[in-house]
């Protein structure tokens, strides 16, 4: 499901009256908030959308890694006397550091690209609370500012670059060490 059919669903999940999670609070007789009108959850509540859409990917990835770790180093620290935490401490979790690189640069970017679903559930609101970079530049797209929101999108590329560079060479370090 593309990022907007997410925002979408959820928008309909999270509607204050009639949205099936409040009518799920209410069978218990708790009072749902106003998920994505109140400015105080609004952000939250989006953050979690894009947490649980980040999910599956992550969790694809992670059972890569650890299928392709070699049974030999479990079977050795077996034979040796490890007991399972530290057969997940000393073997698995180190061998799984490229699979936790890749899943924390594809969220960050993903996170700071998070237009899309911002879009589709808030529109940047209530007020400016979900607002984000991207959703500052679709708005003065929007608002005929062409010039600006090309600005801005070099803005964008270039923290997207210092942030995810440095970063990238710091986890493919520790990937090596490891």
């Amino acid at each position: 499901m593309s990022t907007i059919g997410v925002g979408i669903t959820f928008k309909a999940l999270m509607a204050p009256e009639r949205g099936l999670i409040n009518t799920t609070l209410s069978v218990f007789g708790i009072e749902g908030p106003f998920w994505l009108t109140e400015p105080s959850y609004a952000l939250l509540s989006v953050a979690a959308i894009d947490v649980w859409k980040g999910v599956g990917i992550a969790t694809v990835i992670y059972l890569a890694g650890i299928a392709a770790i070699p049974q030999e180093y479990i079977e050795a620290a077996v034979v040796d006397g490890a007991n399972s935490w530290q057969r997940f401490r000393n073997i698995t979790l180190p061998l799984l550091m490229p699979a936790t690189s890749t899943v924390i640069i594809l969220s960050l970017i993903g996170g700071l690209r998070s237009f899309d679903l911002i879009w589709a559930t808030t529109k940047g609101g209530p007020g400016f609370a979900t607002d984000v970079l991207a959703s500052v530049i679709y708005k003065q797209y929007q608002a005929g500012f062409y010039g600006l929101s090309t600005a801005g999108n070099v803005v964008l590329f270039v923290l997207v670059a210092l942030i995810i560079y440095p970063l990238s060479a710091w986890l493919n370090k520790k990937t090596v060490e490891a």
